[in-house]
């Protein structure tokens, strides 16, 4: 197996991050960005893997006290401008996970993992391993959220990429070094990427008062 991984830490990933069990704080920084290692996903460097690469993180909660539930996403596959026929790469290669530390030792304690696959109709599903509240893998369609109860819920498919970054900026401020970023470009607006969201309760991946560290993973069989 080939691994990517991405940790949730400050000046890593695009994070919205809400309340005091989160922290941005990480003893390790681990990561890839976009397109990273271009040799191997970066069509421009001769890459061909781009379903391996892990685009974002993204966790926030929402609601308070007892019916308090955390979101948790990982773009990947992106960012891709929009064409007519513009399908989520069902690739059944390539397996995607959101890692959950809850005892702040850096090590994963609950993984939520997705693997997409089609049937004899070409048709694309997803099939969840982890999801809390369940005891065996679960399979959804794609492009359709499932509610599974319980505050359970589960999502994959093609999205507007939900990170903002002047990338132009970037490069001139690189070239010239001069800071030459501008507030309201940002290169990402209106570009496709495929999307894993689920929202659990809290109270399922909570542990006491301990920080919860996140990160993600991609895999692909050899």
């Amino acid at each position: 197996m080939r691994t990517r991984h991405r940790w949730l830490a400050a000046g890593v990933t695009a994070v919205a991050v809400l309340g005091a069990a989160f922290a941005l704080r990480t003893p390790r920084s681990h990561a890839a960005d976009h397109l990273d290692p271009p040799s191997r996903t970066d069509p421009a460097n001769g890459g061909s893997d781009r379903n391996a690469d892990i685009a974002d993180v993204f966790a926030w909660h929402r609601g308070a006290g007892a019916s308090q539930s955390v979101v948790l996403a990982m773009s990947f596959s992106g960012p891709n401008a929009p064409v007519a026929g513009q399908a989520l790469p069902c690739d059944r290669g390539v397996l995607y996970t959101i890692h959950i530390d809850n005892t702040g030792d850096g090590v994963s304690d609950r993984q939520i993992a997705l693997r997409l696959g089609q049937d004899d109709r070409m048709n694309c599903f997803a099939r969840w391993e982890g999801l809390p509240g369940t005891s065996a893998p679960v399979v959804t369609r794609t492009e359709h959220l499932r509610d599974f109860g319980g505050g359970v819920k589960a999502y994959v498919g093609l999205r507007d990429d939900a990170f903002f970054f002047d990338l132009q900026g970037f490069r001139t401020t690189l070239m010239t070094g001069t800071l030459s970023f501008v507030n309201d470009r940002d290169f990402f607006a209106r570009k496709n990427s495929s999307v894993m969201v689920i929202e659990v309760p809290a109270t399922s991946i909570n542990n006491g008062q301990n920080t919860l560290r996140i990160w993600a993973t991609t895999a692909r069989r050899s």
